[in-house]
């Protein structure tokens, strides 16, 4: 798989993170599932990815994706800038969500048991991650979408459909038109807010597990 996009390919990012590229028969499986059938679907992947600054230093981006069970299937950070020389921590699926959280929190310790390795090595698990999902939910998807297609112009990846569902939207259909994650995981779940990616799609399965059973 080539990891650069070309010159003749113009529009590609805005294809690559557009729900409506994936195609009808499989959007159509998980379109109108519950988030109770949700729940019990094997291909069904949560995700957060997020931009952090800390003074002084260049933009991180950490993006992690969890399973219907919560556990870990993939957990990065990487420099967000185009740079010769972005750095991530990986962890691929089976890695214990403890080994990978440290990746996730303001420090900059990297996960238990991963490699820094450059971004080019870290592409294709993604990419080969999410093209194995039936459904990627998220908290507010279109900005997740932003944030990814954003990420791979800087780094040339090439398109790959995602499948998304934006459970944000889905909720507020319950009424609760101005709840963060935050907000609806202290009205649904309870608990404290743990900062950091891969604890939001903790947060996100915590809250469908409630409103769908």
């Amino acid at each position: 798989m080539s990891l650069h996009a070309t010159a003749s390919q113009p529009g590609r990012w805005r294809r690559f993170w557009r729900p409506s590229t994936v195609s009808s028969g499989r959007q159509a499986q998980v379109a109108n599932l519950r988030w109770r059938d949700l729940l019990n679907r094997r291909d069904a992947l949560i995700l957060d990815i997020a931009q952090t600054r800390a003074a002084g230093r260049s933009a991180t981006v950490l993006i992690a994706l969890i399973d219907t069970t919560g556990a870990a299937r993939f957990a990065a950070r990487f420099a967000a800038i185009g740079g010769l020389l972005p750095r991530v921590a990986v962890a691929g699926a089976g890695t214990s969500t403890a080994e990978v959280a440290t990746a996730h929190g303001p420090a900059d310790n990297l996960p238990g048991g991963a490699n820094a390795l450059p971004w080019s090595e870290v592409h294709d698990p993604l990419v080969q991650t999410l093209e194995a999902a039936g459904v990627v939910l998220a908290w507010d998807a279109p900005s997740k979408a932003r944030l990814l297609a954003r990420t791979a112009r800087k780094h040339g990846l090439p398109a790959t459909p995602v499948p998304w569902r934006d459970l944000r939207a889905e909720y507020r259909r319950l009424g609760y038109l101005n709840d963060s994650l935050t907000s609806a995981t202290r009205r649904r779940a309870g608990g404290r807010a743990t900062p950091g990616t891969l604890a939001s799609c903790h947060r996100l399965l915590a809250v469908m597990n409630a409103c769908g059973n």
